[in-house]
């Protein structure tokens, strides 16, 4: 955490300064008035694409003049508040307040950047800077037209001004924007083309859903990948060395876990134009099968009929979408083949056809969530327990008992591990301790099908290394930290969970800090959200944080609880090195229980969870609650 040397004062914002959609990307300036002179600061506005029913702004301010001239008269720092708010009339449609901390050495450019998500509209941009105390120390505006954009917004188009990671803000105003709306008749999930096809290798996709749909599942012929509860609603296929012909379906749910859509994409159809897949649903209520079939334009080939029989009867056709029918449970039950045939305008017919007897029958019905939860088991002096079965432990979530359906050793399962390094100003006395001790927690933490990351962070976080299996080069960047700059705490841990959120398996993030938050765009409270979402203990080292620093110490406690880590508060950096082998120890030593929930609350209510352990002198430590 930065001690600022100065405190620029004076500063006072001029003029109002209209500013027009056609001028996204271009800099506006406004007169800055200090102490030591006049300047213009730079006012840059870009639009990024929509979240939800909103658009997303990114405001970006700069002032060379300012910095060169501030560190001539011996100003070297500032810190203090940027606050404002997008004003329609008189009305206030949104507020921020961010703190500012800046370096401002000849040929160092003060530059600061922020997001928001704001409904299309012509909008007064308000901006207050303030000192350290909140005290107000001028303010200016400017007129902002906010256009609806076409494409939806992503954390990958707001990356943190070190380039290498997407900015918290911009995962947070992803993660909890709103869908917009369909019409009653549109589709309400549908898989993206991939922006170029892959026939071998990695390949990512991603389904746009619709209200009601809040959860998707994802499968690879009739394997299922992954499940996805909040945007991206998106996977990674790893298709092999060898091109093959697969499908990939998304199926959406709505909170009370009935399907509502689904969706297929085809991969590898060498020179078809056109591919049909079947996608029938058991309805067990009305003791039906609603059969969907979905039609894959390839280079541009258009289906002019689509037919569906049961062995030999025709059901249904058409001529345009939605290509959907409900055949009665016993009709379908007494039949042997359902197949859908497409005639396409160059006369070509393309067919799907699901066999209903034997071993290959496809009939879909409901699924229930699986919740995963990783487990310590501590004696009464604090030693992790190995060695207990499946028997031993009892779940309960919000207080209702559970069935353990999966229970693994953690030692057998492959780790993904993360490191978030302080870098901030005052961690410089300690970085040796913390490069030595990092280095070795990689060195014997990592072990064939684990992997690992390592992001710094001071006023903006940015990647050392990213996700890989190769322990060697995870060694070289934990080594590779130095400290200067301020500290986004909130920012980075968030940061650091989001690598998590397309990972399987195990997953834990270390973070090493000394102190306070004095820089994050994001607030405890959405922190604290987004750890109870992403299913990843938090283990905090607390390095010099003074006893009397309640703040700093509940909020990393209360982190650290809720996502299932623990926080080891130290004195001094020496003691690194004792810290990240206990945690080495645990994380060998964890169990892995499964159950599946059939809670009535919908997706995105919190839900508590306790495990407990059948043996006397035995406790359990886990997440105390999560946000499916």
């Amino acid at each position: 955490m930065m001690t600022p040397r100065f405190v620029l004062p004076g500063v006072l914002l001029l003029f109002a300064v209209p500013v027009l959609a056609q001028d996204a990307g271009k800099p506006r300036q406004i007169p800055v008035k200090t102490k030591v002179g006049t300047f213009s600061l730079g006012i840059e506005t870009d639009f990024l694409g929509m979240a939800g029913t909103k658009t997303v702004v990114r405001v970006r301010l700069t002032a060379p003049e300012l910095s060169r001239e501030a560190a001539a008269h011996g100003v070297k720092g500032f810190r203090g508040q940027l606050k404002g708010g997008f004003r329609q009339a008189e009305a206030e449609v949104d507020s921020f307040e961010y703190p500012v901390t800046a370096d401002l050495a000849a040929g160092v450019p003060f530059a600061y950047s922020f997001l928001r998500a704001v409904p299309p509209g012509t909008y007064r941009l308000r901006l207050v800077l303030a000192d350290p105390d909140g005290r107000d120390m001028g303010e200016g505006s400017l007129d902002l037209l906010v256009p609806e954009l076409g494409n939806p917004f992503r954390p990958e188009m707001a990356p943190g001004e070190a380039g290498t990671l997407p900015s918290a803000e911009a995962i947070v105003i992803a993660d909890e924007a709103a869908e917009k709306p369909a019409t009653p008749d549109s589709p309400k999930l549908k898989i993206l083309p991939p922006s170029r096809e892959t026939p071998i290798g990695l390949l990512r996709l991603e389904a746009v859903v619709a209200p009601p749909i809040e959860r998707v599942e994802f499968y690879l012929e009739e394997k299922r990948l992954v499940t996805r509860t909040k945007p991206p609603y998106s996977v990674e296929i790893d298709l092999g060395d060898v091109p093959r012909r697969q499908t990939v379906r998304a199926v959406g749910f709505d909170a009370t876990g009935t399907v509502i859509d689904e969706d297929a994409y085809a991969i590898n159809q060498g020179k078809d134009r056109l591919v049909v897949r079947l996608l029938p649903r058991l309805d067990v209520g009305s003791a039906t099968v609603h059969v969907k079939v979905v039609v894959q334009s390839i280079a541009g080939g258009t289906a002019k009929s689509l037919e569906l029989f049961l062995d030999q009867k025709k059901l249904a056709s058409w001529t345009t979408p939605p290509y959907e029918a409900t055949i009665p449970m016993a009709q379908y039950a007494s039949g042997t083949v359902l197949r859908a045939t497409a005639i396409g305008l160059d006369g070509q017919e393309s067919n799907d056809i699901r066999m209903l007897k034997g071993p290959q029958t496809t009939v879909e019905s409901v699924r229930v969530d699986v919740v995963q939860l990783h487990v310590s088991a501590l004696d009464k002096a604090g030693h992790f327990v190995k060695g207990l079965a499946k028997e031993d432990f009892s779940i309960k979530e919000d207080g209702r008992a559970e069935e353990t359906t999966a229970f693994e050793v953690a030692e057998n399962l492959p780790l993904t591990i993360g490191l978030v390094v302080d870098g901030s100003g005052s961690m410089e006395k300690s970085l040796p301790f913390v490069h030595e001790a990092s280095a070795a927690l990689y060195r014997n933490l990592i072990r064939p099908k684990d992997q690992g990351f390592v992001i710094e962070f001071r006023d903006r976080a940015k990647f050392l290394q990213e996700l890989t299996g190769d322990s060697l080069a995870l060694q070289r960047a934990a080594s590779d930290t130095r400290a200067e700059g301020a500290t986004a705490l909130y920012d980075a841990v968030v940061l650091g969970l989001y690598q998590f959120r397309t990972l399987q398996g195990r997953k834990a993030l270390i973070v090493i800090t000394d102190g306070d938050d004095n820089r994050s765009h994001v607030d405890f409270p959405t922190l604290l959200r987004y750890c109870r979402s992403a299913g990843a203990p938090v283990y905090f080292i607390a390095v010099g944080i003074p006893i009397t620093d309640f703040k700093s110490r509940k909020v990393i406690k209360q982190t650290a609880e809720e996502s299932g880590g623990d926080v080891f508060h130290l004195g001094s950096a020496a003691k690194i090195a004792e810290v990240t082998q206990h945690i080495e120890e645990e994380l060998r030593s964890q169990y892995i229980l499964a159950f599946r929930s059939d809670s009535p609350k919908p997706p995105g209510e919190y839900r508590t969870i306790e495990v407990a352990v059948g043996k006397p002198g035995i406790a359990a430590r886990t997440i105390r609650g999560y946000i499916p």
